[in-house]
């Protein structure tokens, strides 16, 4: 079987192990994920999202102790950002297991062993004394919180139409970035209060509870290959085998993230796009209050709350997403009776457009000598522009490569999350040498240069996609 017919049939090894059933599988009444209520799929949309949302929450929410914690344990604030960027780091690495794991054995049961750790080793953190065991389970926690990260976009895609995921997806992206967002906001308040910097983690671990409990009663497993076998192995246990050992799994899943990097085009340029801007979100945790705080002297805690302009800018971009998918992509679905992965970009378009303005607006802005409100007003843009190219960036990858999905997403984390765990170590240099004006201003020529990428897709998406050895639709 060639490279692209078995990328156009992810869990290939499943689907030819239900096939000695004769067909069985298909008389076998089970629960089809796309026959769900759409009132079921919004609930498991909704507690996934917060699942998610409480992983990324808890990767920023540590840049808020910074300065207390390296007061308390006697070493540096550059020290201390590991706190944040081995989280992150470990967001990278992993989606390498978790994203290829969910083709072998479904969705479930990556997402809850990893999310049930991940709870787990805030613990440790909110009890530790030793900086180093604490800087080591904050890298553990994000390869294990990078479950949800990893495989709800690639779930979503199991059970929701083209239509609907657009708006599924930008519930997820706003999980992804509003976490982030508010974890300097919240911890910078807890921190600063009678609780102290340990109640950080405290509540992480009451917010998974809070949503990863119900949630595991709530999401059923998702991915069909995996449904289809356990239909054929009901109705005639010899047709269920051993397959799938350990070194067929090394090759075929774990590399598979890897051998897409090298081979799709598409798959590369977009995640240095989103990577690019997943990375910047993570340096705003430490330029915001650098220009705020050191530059117009604020307090640390009100130094924060500009960061709530951020998410006023990805929640309007959020409902935007959804607007869009209502207005244009779904009308033009019931038309055409089916669209185009290509159909996603345009409000990526908008998106480039709308992230370097608001990095521009932010640098030029900065000076004590101009009123604060400008400044603050940027954040809306910076948040918007951001939300708009990862939301539908993300579900742009989901539709190129549906049931591998899963890996193409693996591989977008892991490079996003290397870029967003070392760009920040290298933001207090940038903005003492170089001033908030500039080191912005750098990270909006750099965005400027990105600009041609999804005007080029729109134009000559479909081309590269049949020329793709992993996109169904490239066959």
């Amino acid at each position: 079987m060639s490279t692209k017919q078995e990328a156009q049939n992810a869990g290939v090894d499943i689907e030819n192990k239900c096939s000695r059933a004769e067909g069985t599988a298909e008389r076998i009444e089970y629960d089809d994920p796309i026959k769900f209520s759409n009132r079921r799929k919004w609930v498991i949309t909704v507690f996934t999202a917060c699942c998610t949302l409480t992983s990324t929450f808890c990767s920023s929410i540590f840049s808020s102790t910074i300065v207390v914690t390296a007061r308390e344990f006697e070493t540096s604030e550059t020290v201390m950002l590991l706190g944040v960027s081995l989280f992150v780091l470990g967001y990278a690495l992993g989606p390498l297991l978790w994203g290829p794991l969910s083709e072998l054995v479904g969705r479930r049961i990556p997402l809850f062993s990893g999310f049930f750790i991940f709870a787990m080793l805030q613990i440790p953190i909110a009890l530790g004394n030793n900086l180093a065991g604490i800087l080591v389970c904050r890298l553990l926690a994000g390869c294990f919180g990078a479950a949800p990260i990893a495989l709800v976009s690639a779930l979503y895609a199991d059970f929701w139409d083209p239509a609907n995921r657009g708006t599924a997806t930008a519930l997820y992206s706003v999980a992804a970035y509003a976490g982030p967002t508010l974890g300097p906001v919240v911890g910078s308040f807890i921190t600063e209060s009678h609780l102290g910097w340990r109640w950080t983690a405290w509540l992480i671990l009451i917010l998974a509870a809070v949503f990863g409990i119900p949630s595991f009663f709530i999401v059923p497993e998702t991915y069909a290959p995996v449904l289809k076998e356990r239909a054929a192995r009901k109705l005639d246990p010899d047709a269920s085998v051993k397959t799938n050992p350990f070194d067929g799994f090394m090759r075929k899943y774990l590399s598979k993230p890897m051998m897409m990097l090298l081979k799709e085009p598409m798959l590369d340029i977009m995640t240095l796009y989103i990577s690019v801007v997943y990375a910047i979100m993570y340096l705003t945790f430490y330029a915001f209050p650098f220009s705020f705080s050191h530059g117009r002297g604020w307090k640390h805690q009100i130094g924060s709350l500009p960061f709530l302009s951020m998410l006023v800018g990805i929640l309007t971009a959020c409902a935007a997403v959804a607007v869009y998918s209502n207005k244009y992509y779904q009308p033009r679905l019931k038309a055409r009776g089916s669209v185009l992965p290509e159909d996603r970009l345009p409000p990526v378009m908008f998106g480039s457009i709308l992230l370097p303005i608001g990095l521009f607006w932010f640098a030029w802005t900065s000076s004590r000598t101009i009123i604060w409100v400008p400044q603050i007003i940027s954040g809306f843009f910076i948040g918007a522009g951001i939300m708009l190219i990862f939301t539908n960036g993300i579900v742009f990858l989901v539709d190129i490569y549906l049931q591998s999905s899963a890996s193409a997403l693996a591989a977008n984390t892991f490079i996003r999350s290397a870029a967003a765990a070392g760009l920040p170590l290298a933001a207090p240099a940038m903005y003492n040498k170089l001033g908030v004006a500039w080191a912005t201003s750098l990270l909006g020529f750099i965005c400027v240069a990105l600009i041609p990428a999804p005007f080029l897709f729109y134009r000559y998406g479909e081309t590269l996609r049949r020329k793709s050895s992993f996109a169904p639709s490239g066959s």
